[in-house]
């Protein structure tokens, strides 16, 4: 006859262990507050990189991207390979908004040099296999005292991927950036492209695999084996209990 006592017990045994298999296999918010462009960007980087990752839509806080906890540490390495999230560039309204102080001559032009590099780095960063864009704009000088002014200068970042046609637009990049800065001539212009390696490398434990084209079963199933691990352990110890407690049963004796 069954007892039922021990089929309550195996019945939360069995619960336990599918508890732990469900918070084994969590997910975490990688990056929340992204607008859908940035999220989608981020989404599609991750997957191509064979991370499974998700779009979660929080309404007015924008969009977050999750991935299972095991990955998180890879996917940030991919993110960060890749420049991601993206720089937000202001724009000149925004630079010169809200300003309730009358500046000096020299603030007016800080801030209009920050104005034309944030215009350009942002510009620039639209350019496919763009990366990483920085501008650092000097913008001319006169010096009231000696009568010497000094010229406008422009440098220009670029951050891109190997196969980015940044590499054949300079001309295009110099052109652009004499049009948006006062006085700036085609000579005071100097662009530094930089390619930059995408992927991401696996650690020295799975290089040898990947050479050989083996994918290891449990990254393409990340948590799978902690969480039968804990099953097997729940399982495990209950059934050590319920063997203590069958042993501990005095005998019957048949009469004889």
């Amino acid at each position: 006859m069954v007892n039922i006592g021990t089929l309550s017990f195996w019945r939360k045994a069995l619960a336990l262990a599918a508890l732990l298999c469900l918070l084994t296999g969590c997910r975490q918010d990688l990056h929340s507050g992204l607008p859908e462009e940035e999220a989608n960007r981020i989404l599609a980087t991750l997957l191509e990189n064979g991370v499974d990752a998700d779009k979660i839509s929080r309404g007015k806080n924008g969009f977050s991207i999750s991935v299972e906890k095991s990955e998180r540490v890879r996917a940030l390495k991919i993110l960060e390979t890749h420049s991601l999230p993206r720089e937000n560039y202001k724009n000149l309204g925004e630079v010169f908004s809200g300003q309730g102080m009358i500046a000096s001559p020299t603030e007016e032009q800080a801030r209009l040099a920050f104005a034309i590099e944030q215009e350009l780095a942002g510009t620039f960063a639209r350019i496919d296999g763009v990366l990483t864009a920085r501008a650092h704009v000097v913008l001319i000088r006169h010096d009231a005292a000696s009568g010497s002014s000094t010229p406008s200068s422009a440098a220009i970042f670029l951050r891109h991927t190997p196969d980015s046609p940044v590499v054949d637009l300079q001309g295009k990049i110099k052109e652009l950036c004499v049009q948006a800065v006062p006085g700036l001539e085609y000579e005071k212009v100097s662009v530094m492209l930089v390619p930059a390696r995408t992927e991401v490398l696996l650690p020295a434990a799975r290089k040898t695999e990947a050479a050989a084209g083996v994918v290891p079963a449990a990254s393409s199933r990340p948590g799978l084996w902690g969480a039968l691990i804990a099953a097997l352990l729940v399982l495990a110890a209950g059934g050590f209990l319920y063997l203590r407690r069958w042993r501990k049963k005095p005998a019957r004796h048949e009469p004889s």
